[in-house]
């Protein structure tokens, strides 16, 4: 009995040694993640699930504070990927720093207010005080301030109280009732939903004003254009997986348990909602009819950048912004 348990234990040493070996041998992505960011949601899955080494590669992520720090990161070669703003990438070309786009989500931010109010349109919110997440940078800014001029006459900057705050200090302010309005990011909008606060104008509607789908990818993969030319099996192997894993989120209540960093922040009654909007934001495909349509955004913002000049020097996105795979694939 004895030489039986012994003969077991040596055999599964070996095999972890094995297995050890056979990661140490995989090439390796280094994903720079914010450190609450819903980009671990899917990477905890994935890990839990064992996908990465699956699919041929070694998972690597490197936590990091801000998404400043994620691009700064990025351009000192750091980390590989990110998910990031496709408009900062596209920025980049104008400094010879050239970069791919694909898609990661098209979840949007949302403009909140509490249940009771008494709005029914943005323009009720003359007048009152709105918070933004970012700064005047940013295309929930730049959209959403655009909107509000060509349906309502409404400008924020001169007919609103506008404080620009992180979007969990937003929150805050929300909840204490210090303000009256806050366009926030996804998944922040989804919480206050959970706690008297309803929805008065989504980011899909604000696109469609302008004949622009729902299917417009918000935030994407970045990575280098040098590093990808060397990588391309290896990027297609990533992208496999991530789609694969985010179809078990998609489909599978269950799987949503095995994500700390999901189970460990939310409560179980704020769960569903942002479950349900992670859902909705997945991407399903990446052809010519979305970049037509990213293209179409691009020339929004440049007409509406005022002096932000987010756009740059661009008139265009370049066309190899645009990462294509069998993931998504162009069907």
């Amino acid at each position: 009995m004895m030489i039986r348990v012994v003969l077991c234990s040596v055999i599964l040493w070996c095999s972890a040694l094995t297995s050890g070996a056979r990661a140490a041998d995989l090439p390796e992505i280094r994903v720079g993640v914010l450190k609450y960011g819903t980009l671990n949601w899917e990477l905890d899955l994935a890990e839990a699930k064992q996908l990465p080494e699956q699919y041929g590669f070694k998972l690597t992520r490197v936590a990091l504070g801000s998404p400043q720090a994620l691009s700064v990161a990025l351009q000192g070669g750091a980390v590989d990927m990110i998910v990031g703003d496709w408009l900062w990438a596209a920025r980049q070309f104008d400094e010879g720093r050239l970069y791919h786009f694909y898609p990661y989500s098209t979840a949007a931010g949302e403009l909140v207010v509490d249940a009771k109010a008494n709005a029914s349109d943005m323009g009720d919110l003359q007048g009152k005080t709105i918070g933004f997440a970012g700064g005047k940078g940013n295309k929930n800014w730049l959209l959403y301030s655009a909107y509000a001029k060509q349906h309502f006459n409404f400008d924020l900057d001169q007919q609103a109280t506008i404080k620009f705050a992180a979007p969990p200090m937003l929150n805050q302010l929300m909840l204490r009732d210090q303000l009256d309005a806050v366009v926030n990011f996804w998944h922040y909008a989804a919480e206050l939903k959970t706690h008297n606060k309803r929805s008065l104008l989504t980011m899909d509607e604000v696109l469609a004003s302008w004949q622009i789908g729902a299917e417009v990818p918000v935030i994407g993969w970045l990575f280098k254009q040098d590093w990808a030319s060397r990588n391309k099996a290896l990027i297609d192997q990533f992208f496999a997986m991530s789609f694969d894993t985010r179809a078990l989120m998609d489909t599978d209540d269950n799987v949503w348990q095995l994500i700390p960093s999901f189970t460990n922040k939310y409560s179980e009654g704020a769960r569903p909602v942002l479950i349900e909007h992670y859902r909705r934001g997945i991407p399903t495909r990446f052809d010519e009819n979305i970049t037509t349509d990213l293209q179409k955004l691009f020339r929004v913002l440049k007409q509406n950048e005022g002096t932000t000049r987010v756009t740059g020097s661009l008139e265009s996105l370049p066309q190899s912004l645009f990462w294509q795979s069998p993931a998504l694939g162009e069907h």
